[in-house]
């Protein structure tokens, strides 16, 4: 039997600086954490993690509880469905080029809070994202969200995934610097002097692909669609990312098992993940920590069926990688997310 498809999971460092926003608002935490779907204290503990939908239904409160899509972390309001009228502007477009150019324009004419910069240089293209009172941002917020957003949407306007080559942020790389390589695919460098991404040259070439319908059922999903990992091609982390996922026997399999699939030594790819700033066995973790919570979400699936599912023999070890993983006893996540 297949192991059934699961989401990833995102850190839920980001739900805590999203509500304490929210808080600095006057917003009501508990209603939107109970609108999310988060258990009491779940949030308290550091590494405890979320589902993709959680995070994005707190953004979402947040963002129409307040009115302001930049959650009063910048220099002026940003009405909730700013973002709606200019994607529909931008889908009408021929070109990335033309999109990009556009969405400068725009944030020009309807805030001044965002400095949006297009630069095309020789051999690859700048996308600067600055704020104008970076102070009122002072954990970034919102420039992490806004970068998100804007590698994640022009990706989807032409239908295919912008393969990035890095990512420069003002902020000193915090203690969460891991989840970086699930927001962008690849090199993040912390403490810069201002916030841009390296697009490869040509990509503004790219025709925008998208129609209006197809719009629409975008927009009905965001910001959801924003927090969903997006797949990339010949990128070793995510080829072995697949497997681990397709893989019935995660207590065995190895790096060489996994080298000797892909044609390769296991020295030639443990070269590869660490440029790619991952490791084995920290994928290998994750998968199990993906399957455990899918398994742990199925109301007929007992605790120590959920560890042999994830691969442990004894229920004991799974219940230490658990917390460990997440912060919470497989207990207590259950008791937490289950219907009640």
């Amino acid at each position: 039997m297949k192991t059934p498809h699961t989401n990833h999971t995102v850190s839920s460092h980001f739900a805590r600086r999203y509500l304490d926003t929210a808080a600095q608002l006057g917003l009501n935490v508990a209603d939107i954490c109970r609108y999310a779907a988060i258990p009491d204290g779940l949030l308290g503990e550091k590494s405890a993690r979320l589902a993709p939908y959680q995070l994005a239904r707190v953004l979402n409160k947040v963002m129409v509880d307040s009115d302001d899509e930049f959650m009063g972390l910048a220099a002026e309001q940003c009405r909730f469905g700013i973002f709606t009228l200019l994607c529909e502007r931008l889908i009408h477009c021929s070109t990335l080029r033309q999109a990009m150019h556009e969405t400068q324009r725009f944030y020009a004419l309807v805030t001044g809070s965002v400095l949006f910069e297009i630069k095309e240089q020789e051999a690859h293209t700048i996308v600067g994202l600055n704020l104008t009172k970076p102070e009122k941002d002072p954990c970034h917020i919102l420039i992490e969200l806004l970068m998100l957003i804007w590698h994640r949407f022009p990706s989807w306007l032409i239908s295919d995934v912008i393969a990035i080559k890095s990512v420069h942020l003002v902020m000193p790389q915090p203690e969460y610097h891991e989840e970086f390589r699930l927001l962008f695919p690849c090199t993040t460098h912390f403490s810069s002097e201002e916030n841009y991404m390296v697009w490869p040259q040509g990509v503004l070439d790219s025709a925008v692909k998208r129609n209006d319908e197809q719009l629409q059922r975008y927009l009905a999903k965001v910001p959801l669609v924003w927090f969903r990992k997006l797949k990339f091609e010949d990128i070793q982390t995510d080829r072995i990312l697949l497997m681990l996922k397709q893989c019935e026997d995660l207590q065995s399999i190895t790096l060489e098992d996994i080298a000797d699939q892909l044609h390769m030594t296991s020295r030639t790819l443990r070269r590869k993940l660490t440029a790619e700033g991952s490791q084995f066995q920290t994928l290998k973790d994750s998968v199990r920590r993906e399957r455990a919570i899918y398994w742990l979400s199925q109301q007929n699936t007992s605790i120590k069926e959920a560890a042999h599912h994830v691969g442990y023999t004894e229920t004991a070890s799974f219940i230490r990688a658990f917390k460990q993983w997440t912060g919470i006893s497989p207990g207590q996540f259950r008791k937490g997310l289950l219907p009640k």
